[in-house]
């Protein structure tokens, strides 16, 4: 009876466990930085295993960061605006940073692989129908204070915001609702 429980037990432990992997939402950021994950970013949150090709504004993508992303899974970045010009791939578990020292990343996404394995899949889809704009960008505002805005829906939205920061315009940006 003892074994029957405890092989029980396991097997629920087990499920329990890759259960929350199955469901959880990744957040994924672009910065603006070559060298590290730091500073102003764009990010989006993907709940979606791979659902959302996340598209970043010009200037934005040389450095991006995945965090607690499940294992058996991979966060990628792409050359394109689409999820389809593969640059990189990082494999989970945990939250991973890719510096591309000057090569950027215009999208990126995550999903989990095939079987847990640790291999690079080509992106799933060439149309643009999964794209999708970040939503919300980080900075500090001139006074040095953190401020995380939400990127409204529409058109060149994140390239306007990425506008007003490289302009240092942190009036216009603080007109945006906050995230």
């Amino acid at each position: 009876m003892q074994l029957k429980f405890a092989t029980m037990l396991s097997a629920v432990s087990a499920a329990l466990l890759a259960a929350p992997a199955l469901a959880q939402s990744v957040t994924y950021e672009g910065y603006a930085d070559t060298t590290s994950c730091s500073g102003s970013a764009f990010g989006c949150t993907d709940g979606g295993a791979g659902a959302i090709c996340c598209t970043l504004p010009t200037g934005f993508g040389y450095s991006v960061q995945f965090d607690d992303l499940p294992s058996g899974s991979q966060g990628q970045g792409y050359t394109d605006g689409a999820c389809t010009s593969f640059l990189f791939s990082l494999f989970g578990p945990g939250t991973k940073c890719w510096n591309g020292g000057g090569a950027r990343a215009a999208s990126m996404n995550w999903f989990h692989s095939p079987q847990g394995r640790r291999e690079v899949v080509a992106a799933r889809s060439t149309a643009k129908a999964n794209c999708s704009t970040p939503a919300y960008f980080k900075y500090e505002d001139a006074s040095g204070e953190i401020k995380t805005i939400a990127v409204p829906a529409g058109e060149n939205a994140a390239q306007t915001i990425a506008d007003l920061y490289i302009a240092k315009n942190y009036t216009a940006l603080a007109q945006y609702q906050a995230y």
